[in-house]
Parts: C-alpha cells; structure tokens; sequence
C-alpha cells in the first residue's frame, strides 16, 4: 500500500468510500458499525454504472476521476468499495493519491476465505461470484491460491462465475423480491451443481442479495469482505493515532454522478436509517466543487 505522510493527514478528515452504486454502502455500514465517530463521503458514480460491464481503459478512467473527486474533498484514506475497479484500478489510485492511502476490497474478500477455513490441510472448492469484468480480469483465481499457498494452507479449486444481472436488481431495490430468488437460483445453478465449500460474494452489490443467494446455494458457507475490510482500515487509521476520537456520531455526505429514481430511499434502505440528502455532482469538473 502506499506510504502514508502522518504529518499531512488530519483525523477529523472523513474517509472517502466510492462505488458505482449502491454496492459500497455494504462497507460503508460496516464502517459505521465499527468506527461511528468518524465522518465519511459516499460516492456513488451512477453516470458510469455498472462498472462490471464497462472496458478496464473506462473503468481505470472513471476511478481515477472518483479518487480526484475524494482527494478534492480532503479525505484521509479512500476505500475503492467496488471489486471490478479495484481489480483493474488499485495500483494507479494508490499512485495517484500518495500520500492519502487507498484501500481495494480484494485483499479483504481473500482474507475473509482463509478464515473460513479451520484445517490448512484441506484442499477447499471456491466459487467467486463477480460481475463480468471481475472475472474476466482473473484477479480472485490468480490470487487466492497464491494467499492459501503463503498462509501454509492448501491451494483451493477456485471457480469463478459472472452473475451480472445481481447489480442491477440491486441497483433497481430489489434486492429482496422474487425476481432476486428466481435470478439467484438461474444464474446459481451451475455453481450449485459443482457444491463449493465457499462462496465469495466478489462484488459489493451482493451481500444485499445473500438471502437470494443462500438459498440458491444452501450447502455452502458465503464470504463478505465488507466486515474484513473495516476491521483493516480502522486497525490502521489506530496505529497511525489518525481514529477520529470526537464523541458525536458521524457526519455523512452522499453524492452521485448522476440523477437516479429512488436513490436516497434505497441508501437508507441499506443502512435503516434516514439520511438528509444526496448531492448531485459533476466530477468532470472539480472546480467547482
């Protein structure tokens, strides 16, 4: 990761979170969960969602513009809560953020399955579930090996698998219907037959879908990264001393790239409180803002 500057970071700067939607508020309200007293800045670049199906040359494009947006608004760390940019993205981000440090949600969804996992001596099947450009890009099938492999366990079968279609139920709020059943179980068929041990949700859409997907999927175990990646960002915002330690609760900001029906209701669907409002912004044109 990229090298923090102590003495440039301030700890009552809020912390950057983007996504393409509204997948990232799964790691947002694990973040609230674990760190309420720090102020944060949603942003959702709905104008170039989804990601998953976008070319890695736009996807690199468009996180580069998200990161400047953040580094505009003074955060002190940024989270790429999306696995498709940060697949493609992470290691430009970090370069072009330094010294603000820039944390991808991989490393944590491949983390969180070593912990799944109790005896290292077990040879594991993994499904990885992802949008189209995730697993087209190879990332969690070159990288999960290679971890258990490091970690002294024995390398998974992994399985990788486009399940596309949940970002847009998603997106769309329904996340808990019976369109969300009926699509786990079709997209889901051909992961259930080959009975993984593990399923990881590879996209942060996803985790709003696990109901759907459980059931698609009852014999396996499934793996957020959301809550792994909150623990890691607050262990080292703490070992930095940068926790913001004020005692009112958290002052959010949520922004988009672009007008979207019913946005404000599905945030705070997601994390079941209301929230004041969503701004509408141009990144293209950070001058004004």
């Amino acid at each position: 990761m990229t090298e923090w500057s102590c003495q440039a970071a301030d700890k009552t700067a809020p912390i950057g979170v983007f996504d393409s939607g509204l997948g990232g508020l799964t790691v947002l309200r694990e973040l609230l969960d674990l760190m309420p007293q720090e102020d944060y800045l949603y942003l959702a670049d709905t104008a170039n969602a989804p990601y998953g199906r976008n070319s890695p040359a736009k996807i690199l494009r468009d996180t580069l513009d998200c990161v400047e947006f953040l580094l505009a608004r003074g955060v002190k760390l940024i989270i790429i809560a999306c696995n498709t940019a940060s697949a493609v993205s992470l290691e430009l981000a970090q370069k072009k953020s330094s010294p603000v440090p820039v944390f991808g949600v991989i490393e944590a969804g491949i983390e969180a399955s070593l912990k799944k996992v109790s005896d290292p001596h077990n040879k594991v099947k993994i499904a990885v579930i992802a949008t189209e450009a995730t697993v087209a890009n190879g990332v969690f099938a070159r990288e999960l090996p290679l971890k258990f492999s490091e970690s002294g366990f024995v390398k998974p079968e992994v399985v990788q698998h486009s399940c596309q279609q949940f970002v847009q139920i998603v997106e769309a709020g329904l996340w808990d219907s019976v369109l969300a059943d009926e699509s786990a179980e079709q997209c889901l068929n051909e992961i259930r037959a080959k009975n993984p041990d593990l399923t990881l949700l590879a996209c942060t859409h996803f985790p709003l879908m696990s109901q759907a997907i459980q059931k698609a999927l009852p014999q396996t175990q499934l793996v957020d990264s959301s809550r792994a990646l909150a623990a890691k960002v607050k262990k080292t915002l703490a070992a930095e001393g940068l926790l913001n330690t004020k005692k009112t609760k958290s002052a959010l900001n949520f922004y988009v790239t672009a007008a979207k029906t019913d946005i404000k209701k599905n945030i705070e669907r997601v994390l079941d409180f209301e929230i004041e409002s969503v701004h509408h912004v141009d990144i293209k044109n950070l001058q004004n803002y």
